[in-house]
């Protein structure tokens, strides 16, 4: 049995298990229930123009997904900023806030800024090559390809880290913040369930 989100919202979605039939099996007086996925008949091909809401949205999926180390390092950084914030905004000898107090508070407030300035920034260079492109992917038993008009990667399996799965996207994740954005309005009805089950069996079943 699968189940295909129906939620367009970009909060991700519990990736079931049972991706393609059931065999019951007689256990004495129970029944076991046994999942097989079914191999990739043939390649599953698409292609799309990605909008830029789209290639946003998975952007911010795979930050907020980030592997541990990298989200404990970036918590450290901004616990360290906050405390010397505090620090600065506290330091008032004589009840007074002191010129290199708020020095201190406008360092603190322009990093974070700039930080928000340069993903904004980031994302908008990495989108770039792509806009008004129409983008092709394949999917197959051994990996997937994907290209522009003028540029064509092949990715194996292994290659991939991890995936997200939203009511609207598959974002495929090879490593930190490279990933790969296929939109589902971009496959046939039918076909939603055939890289949701490679990604389950190839990516999530390694993990």
């Amino acid at each position: 049995m699968t189940r295909t989100p129906e939620d367009d919202s970009d909060r991700p979605t519990l990736v079931l298990s049972e991706i393609a039939w059931f065999q019951h099996l007689p256990d004495n007086s129970a029944r076991q229930m046994v999942a097989c996925p079914v191999p990739l008949q043939r390649p599953l091909n698409t292609h799309f123009v990605l909008d830029r809401d789209e290639f946003s949205n998975a952007s911010k999926l795979v930050l907020r997904n980030l592997p541990p180390k990298i989200r404990w390092a970036g918590y450290v950084q901004c616990g360290l900023l906050i405390a010397l914030m505090l620090t600065g905004a506290a330091f008032r000898p004589g009840g007074e806030l002191q010129p290199v107090s708020l020095v201190i508070l406008i360092l603190v407030w322009l990093v974070f800024l700039t930080a928000q300035i340069a993903h904004r920034a980031s994302t908008k260079l990495r989108f770039a090559p792509m806009e008004g492109k129409e983008i092709w992917y394949e999917f197959h038993e051994t990996g997937f390809r994907c290209g522009l008009p003028n540029a064509e990667s092949q990715l194996s399996w292994p290659t991939i880290s991890s995936f997200i799965e939203t009511g609207a996207l598959f974002v495929v994740v090879e490593s930190g913040v490279l990933f790969y954005t296929i939109p589902k309005r971009a496959l046939a009805a039918d076909d939603i369930s055939s890289p949701r089950q490679l990604l389950v069996e190839k990516v999530t079943a390694r993990a």
